[in-house]
């Protein structure tokens, strides 16, 4: 038996399964499929010095984005597996909101933000197209390489002795006395702990509705594209809106990506390809004649709620929920592990809780 059992093996689940491992505690990890291998690897790896939607995401985004240094250190120390963090700095762009707005909303959060004109754009960033007349400087964005810091995470829990359980789909869940779990089932076996957390990414929605707890978190496809270029040509991650361009050290780039609503489909469209491409060349235009390397597409938990699902369960009493993260399920991973823990262990948690209930 373990104390506790995460349902999800995404960067959220892993991450919170790290914690309570490192805590002491006996944790197995259920994964539908393999592990890391949905929105956690399929994102950009951007890490944002905070968030404009939501308070509370906010205070979580700023508890996350000051773990980070920590946590790629410790990992990199025990696996010796580097997960490529760095404070690469980024430039926002206009969107439904102009580059002052942008940087104003910044600055009330006490993030700084510089707006910068053509000139020292082009000093920052010589590569960036010269028509552009204005974007906000935000030095403290960070990113990491999503799919080396999922490797870093599932050798760190392996080392820290959590069970790994991939293709493990839950079928139901077993109540037990005193308003609580007794046991969940898969389709090959039973498990049992004294508590439980999901952290199923655009899947929770179906493992709570086995419970009868409803919450509305859907899929958000999402399109990506990877270019490689035989030497890096920028340094900083270029955002406007929902679109970004992410360069890695190897000469790499990330651009994306949609937000659709359609379900559990899984594809790339030859429109979407054209409109991303055309969109990085906009910004970057060295990437004229430089070839994409890969395309895929994954699932975000999209929650209509504005925030994710943080906390216990006002249902079930050992029942945890992490759930409905959106964009931000990487870059929020740390501060919402540690929380979990915090949680579990009985701890005060470092930031109020009271925004993140459904």
């Amino acid at each position: 038996m373990s104390d506790v059992i995460v349902g999800g093996g995404g960067v959220i689940g892993l991450t919170i399964a790290w914690e309570l491992a490192s805590a002491g505690l006996k944790v197995c990890v259920l994964e539908q499929s393999q592990f890391g291998r949905e929105a956690s690897w399929a994102g950009a790896g951007m890490i944002p010095p905070g968030d404009l939607l939501h308070p509370a995401t906010h205070q979580l985004a700023v508890l996350s984005t000051q773990l980070w240094p920590e946590i790629s250190a410790v990992l990199r120390q025990q696996t010796g597996l580097s997960n490529g963090y760095r404070r690469c700095g980024g430039l926002l762009l206009e969107d439904r909101r102009s580059v002052p707005e942008i940087a104003a909303a910044w600055q009330e959060r006490h993030i700084f933000a510089e707006v910068l004109d053509t000139r020292r754009i082009q000093e920052r960033e010589p590569a960036f197209s010269a028509a552009t007349e204005t974007a906000v400087w935000l030095p403290d964005m960070a990113q990491v390489r999503n799919p080396r810091h999922m490797k870093a995470l599932q050798a760190a829990c392996i080392q820290l002795g959590v069970e790994l359980r991939p293709e493990e789909k839950v079928v139901r869940w077993e109540r037990g006395r005193n308003n609580t779990i007794a046991a969940i089932v898969t389709e090959r076996n039973r498990f049992s702990a004294a508590e439980y957390v999901v952290a199923a990414g655009a899947w929770s929605a179906r493992l709570l509705a086995l419970l009868n707890i409803h919450l509305p978190i859907e899929p958000v496809h999402g399109q990506m594209l990877l270019f490689h270029a035989e030497a890096p040509l920028f340094q900083h991650v270029i955002e406007q809106g929902s679109r970004y361009l992410v360069p890695r050290d190897d000469g790499r780039i990330l651009v994306g990506a949609t937000e659709e609503r359609i379900g559990f489909e899984k594809r790339n469209t030859s429109e979407t390809t054209t409109q991303l491409r055309e969109f990085a060349i906009s910004r970057i235009p060295a990437l004229t004649n430089v070839p994409l390397e890969q395309q895929w597409s994954g699932f975000r938990p999209g929650c209509d709620l504005g925030h994710p699902v943080l906390g216990r369960s006002a249902e079930i009493d050992n029942l945890l929920i992490a759930a409905g993260h959106f964009r931000a399920g990487l870059s929020n991973s740390p501060g919402t592990a540690l929380l979990m823990r915090q949680l579990i262990l009985g701890e005060p948690t470092t930031i109020d809780l009271a925004g993140f209930q459904s």
